[in-house]
């Protein structure tokens, strides 16, 4: 029997997660993108590694949480969980007003809940692809400015098909909908960008022609991603002992973090919706 769980993490910091090299364009150290769109994404296979190294963290201070091997697998045998893709569901971008997070219909889906509380929101695509949608804080501004983009609005339609943001998400205070290739080229040209250079060990100085830049997902990001739980392989793991040791695990992710440049100040999300 699988349960999927679906879980929204908010970056506190830039996150990198690279793709193995450099290479020439805009920028020599690149991130993780998704093929067919190119929006970028943190891999199941990250989220999975990290969370792993800090269960064995966790568990090694308190023993009663399940073993490791059992949750996470062995090269021989396949453990409980499985980590999927962290996508970019809600997107910050700088405004004359301030921050305004930005999404599709289709990626804002797992931050949309009825009965709780929050304020109403309607996941409707624009019919013109070149407008936008408000569905929070903005409601009286047109054109909407994005940083070099003005963009005209698009009223919403159906209201009687309103939604509401869940409680977790209290903090976008504007957000917006747009198309699927407006989201892409939002995103890809909002990343965050630095320029470093590497360090001789031995003089402690900079070295000579080592400029190099590296991008990130920016800080104020929300990502959505799912963990499924297998417990045909749980040999007697309950629900409530894989929830106790991912509030553990989570936590790490808050303070140690995920990826790469963590002694630049990248890498720390926290899981918004987990049941503390």
């Amino acid at each position: 029997m699988y349960e999927p769980k679906n879980y929204l993490a908010l970056c506190l910091d830039p996150v990198h997660i690279g793709t193995g090299g450099y290479r020439l364009g805009r920028v020599d150290m690149s991130i993780v993108r998704e093929p067919a769109t190119g929006i970028p994404k943190i891999p199941g296979t990250s989220l999975a590694g990290v969370v792993r190294a800090y269960a064995e963290m966790v568990k090694n201070e308190d023993n009663s949480l399940p073993e490791v091997e059992t949750i996470f697998g062995t090269p021989k045998k396949q453990g409980m969980l499985r980590f999927y893709d962290a996508r970019i569901v809600l997107f910050p971008v700088s405004s004359q007003l301030g921050t305004v997070w930005v999404s599709t219909a289709e990626r804002m889906r797992p931050c949309v809940a009825a009965g709780e509380c929050g304020e109403n929101v309607l996941p409707a695509e624009p019919q013109d692809e070149n407008k936008v949608i408000v569905l929070k804080g903005m409601a009286k501004i047109n054109p909407v400015n994005l940083g070099w983009l003005l963009l005209e609005t698009e009223p919403i339609k159906n209201k009687e098909e309103k939604k509401q943001l869940i409680q977790a998400l209290s903090f976008v205070g504007r957000l917006i909908m747009v198309s699927d290739k407006l989201f892409h080229h939002l995103v890809n040209d909002h990343l965050e960008v630095r320029t470093s250079v590497e360090i001789e060990d031995e003089t402690g100085a900079a070295k000579g022609g080592a400029l190099f830049t590296y991008e990130a997902i920016p800080r104020g990001t929300v990502l959505g991603f799912e963990v499924a739980i297998d417990f045909r392989r749980g040999d007697g793991v309950s629900g409530e002992d894989i929830e106790n040791l991912l509030g553990k695990v989570f936590g790490g992710l808050k303070i140690l973090g995920i990826g790469g440049m963590g002694t630049r100040g990248f890498g720390r999300i926290e899981v918004l919706n987990f049941p503390h």
